[in-house]
């Protein structure tokens, strides 16, 4: 008998796990530029070596957008008034855990220390190489993804949705939340996330209907199902439909960050060993 849902291929044998797990998305970067016309030079290059770009010229609207979603990598101009805003927010760590990459037209040691000090992972002179820094931005975010959970929100509630999404973005992970279920699949296909995060009451399809529908496919036999919800007198119930962990609503931050982080890991594993 034939498992998959419609539309759904069965993964072929000679697939590995780093194919399966390839996302098909750009990796985010911001800039932070007082003067916006060097901003739009740069973002067109970095563009063109396949990341997503977003341009801000506020600190305190930078901040708001790392909280909402945050970038794979950062890079300010430091050169104004601007900048060293900008910069002490990364100080005193206002401005999360991405990496962060200086740009100054000032080549002198104290600055380049205090850069170091300020957490900043890269440092580089105007006339900037664009080409230089991509690769830069490229290493970083390499060695950020290992621990970068794929984590996917399903939940009809847009600002509960964004909510789950910053705090876990806050904590390194790639983060795609979608707010109807029929979508599901499409999601899981493109954006092949490590592990789903669902609330449990949504209309039309709720989330143990939802889980079973995922697991119709042997491709997402074993991805990780974690339930959000207020109604504790369902987790037996969830947990037999092929949950893997349910957590109660109100969740704290710091619990949904650990919970989602080990059964993640632990998926990642599992995948490796195949």
């Amino acid at each position: 008998m034939d498992n998959d849902s419609p539309g759904l291929q069965e993964v072929s044998n000679e697939e590995s796990f780093e194919d399966l797990n390839q996302p098909d998305y750009q990796s985010l970067v911001y800039l932070y530029f007082a003067d916006n016309e060097a901003a739009q030079q740069l973002a067109t290059t970095l563009e063109l070596h396949h990341h997503e770009v977003i341009c801000f010229d506020d600190a305190d609207e930078l901040q708001s957008a790392i909280i909402v979603r945050a970038p794979q990598a950062l890079v300010v101009d430091v050169d104004s008034p601007a900048g060293e805003i900008a910069r002490k927010k990364v100080g005193n760590r206002i401005i999360g855990n991405c990496p962060v990459i200086y740009v100054s037209a000032i080549d002198d040691f104290m600055q380049r220390l205090a850069a170091v000090r300020e957490g900043a992972e890269g440092y580089f002179l105007k006339p900037l190489d664009a080409d230089a820094l991509s690769a830069r931005i490229d290493e970083k975010i390499a060695r950020n993804e290992v621990m970068a959970y794929r984590i996917l929100v399903v939940d009809d509630d847009e600002m509960l949705a964004s909510y789950y999404e910053a705090i876990l973005s806050s904590a390194g992970m790639h983060v795609k939340s979608i707010n109807d279920p029929v979508e599901v699949l499409d999601a899981l296909k493109k954006f092949k996330p490590e592990l789903v995060l669902t609330d449990l009451n949504m209309p039309v399809c709720n989330g143990l209907e939802m889980a079973q529908i995922i697991r119709q496919n042997n491709r997402y036999l074993d991805i990780p199902i974690v339930f959000l919800s207020s109604e504790t007198q369902n987790e037996m119930l969830a947990i037999e439909t092929g949950a893997d962990d349910f957590l109660s609503k109100p969740i704290d931050p710091e619990k949904l960050i650990s919970t989602i982080a080990s059964r993640a890991e632990r998926y990642r594993n599992l995948r490796k060993q195949r």
